[in-house]
């Protein structure tokens, strides 16, 4: 009966895996659809100076920098539906032609076989392989004329690898606008020219598509030479909404207090200064000395110009007063900032700690953080009373160089008589097990060397720890004042 039902369980699943595999073969498999030109590339040529004289022909180079420094921030370009028409088509036909190009080959090829003179066998096998290659190439034209590439409409932007390395290549000649394109490797091309027009410079830019075969933007700017800063950006701006093919937009952000330090997108902005962006989310931040920091994103659409109106909050004060004991005129530094000389009152915002420190006429330096009516850490002494603070700051003389010193010394003899007893253990436990296996006649010569080696090092180590203990003694005794002071004509004595 247990042999009956693994047979029939067998049986059942031999044929769900044939029934599987012939419903598979039966349908017909569609090609994954494959995304082409997910790039566009820009090239900018050098611009025509002819009409400048030879002391501003240097301008051009001027010009074509400023356009790659400013196009490298762009990141996209949105495709209408003639250029993603064009690109697919292209992308078809060249697929189409590849594909009838291997099939024409693979049937010349097969007219070709009986001239070759193989016996029966050999050429009914060879007519056989390159039947069935023929069928796979035309499975494989077909699938090309059933589906058509599908083309990126939001590509990376790119200049060619010449711009990036500072080169501008000559502009095409009237009519090989297109062949300069295809040699180049990118979708368009920017020529431009200057002109001298009354003591002025006239600059002119042409964007060349290849999808259009034509120059699909065209803009010009009169400027003099002080001013070629701001027309290179203006007219930059004009030429990457052209290539974007999307208008640009702009912001304005009002403050409150007029002194509030502007930042969008991590760049600091001048007050009811107008900026202009790619549309998307930026993010603006307001900050001002005692005042609640605001930061918000902001959504830019294209062509718009978006206001922004941002009025801080103050923040809550804490009123103290700070004083020296015994040391009035004690200068007062907030954090490394000079606030005046004590006595003195502070008023401090609540939410942020404030390192407050001082430093006495005699050079005492003393110190304290503080946060929220709260004394955090220092040499101080905080009261609070009648809704306001004290802080009794205790200063410090600073360290002098005889101290300093003396830790120095200190410090080294620590670390030296530290390491003695680390070393000293390490060294007597190596040269035990040296003198051991020279004992027993095991590599003599070399076990002798790690025997006295070890013996060496701890030493060694010993020595420099002695010497750190007496320069540490004599370092901290060498300006040592008495205990009993002598006076003066019993010490001449």
């Amino acid at each position: 009966m247990k042999s009956r039902f693994l047979f029939v369980s067998f049986f059942l699943l031999i044929f769900v895996f044939v029934c599987a595999e012939l419903f598979a073969s039966g349908r017909k498999q569609e090609p994954d659809l494959v995304t082409v030109n997910t790039e566009w590339t820009l090239c900018i040529t050098a611009p025509d100076v002819s009409g400048l004289s030879p002391a501003r022909q240097i301008t051009g180079d001027t010009v074509s920098r400023n356009l790659i420094r400013e196009l490298q921030g762009l990141n996209f370009r949105l495709r209408g539906d003639e250029e993603v028409f064009y690109y697919r088509d292209y992308a078809w036909m060249t697929a189409r032609a590849a594909a009838a190009k291997a099939l024409a080959a693979k049937r010349s090829e097969r007219d070709l076989l009986i001239y070759r003179g193989d016996r029966p066998w050999r050429y009914r096998k060879n007519l056989k392989v390159i039947d069935d290659a023929i069928l796979k190439l035309e499975e494989d034209l077909a699938k090309v004329d059933d589906f058509a590439p599908s083309v990126e409409g939001r590509p990376l932007f790119k200049l060619v690898d010449a711009n990036l390395n500072g080169n501008f290549p000559r502009p095409p000649e009237e009519g090989e606008e297109y062949r300069f394109c295809t040699t180049q490797k990118a979708d368009a091309f920017i020529a431009s020219s200057l002109l001298e027009y009354h003591d002025r410079l006239y600059l002119t830019v042409r964007l060349y598509t290849l999808y259009s075969r034509s120059f699909s933007f065209e803009d010009s700017v009169l400027f003099s030479s002080d001013d070629i800063a701001g027309a290179l950006e203006e007219i930059t701006n004009r030429l990457a909404a052209a290539i974007s093919a999307i208008q640009l937009t702009g912001i304005l952000v009002h403050v409150t207090p007029d002194d509030s330090m502007v930042i969008i997108d991590g760049s600091y902005v001048a007050r009811d200064e107008k900026l202009t962006f790619l549309p998307g989310t930026v993010e603006v931040t307001v900050r001002a000395d005692n005042y609640v920091p605001v930061s918000v994103p902001v959504e830019l659409k294209s062509g718009e110009l978006s206001e922004l109106f941002i009025s801080l909050t103050p923040m809550g004060l804490s009123a103290f007063d700070i004083n020296v004991p015994g040391k009035p005129g004690s200068r007062v530094f907030l954090g490394s900032r000079y606030v005046g000389e004590t006595p003195l009152a502070l008023d401090l915002p609540r939410q942020e700690y404030g390192y407050i420190s001082v430093e006495t006429p005699d050079g005492e330096i003393g110190s304290m953080i503080y946060r929220d009516h709260d004394f955090i850490r220092g040499n101080a002494q905080f009261t609070w009373a009648d809704n306001r603070g004290r802080a009794d700051i205790f200063a410090k003389p600073p360290r002098s160089a005889e101290e300093k010193r003396v830790e120095k010394a200190r410090r080294g003899f620590y670390i030296a008589y530290g390491a003695f007893w680390v070393i000293l253990p390490a060294s007597l436990l190596t040269a035990g097990y040296a003198r051991t296996n020279v004992e027993a006649n095991l590599n003599v010569g070399r076990n002798t060397g790690i025997y006295y080696g070890a013996q060496a090092v701890w030493g060694t180590s010993l020595a420099v720890t002695i010497s750190q203990i007496v320069r540490y003694l004599y370092v901290s005794g060498e300006d040592a004042r008495p205990i009993v002071r002598v006076p003066e004509k019993e010490a001449s004595r």
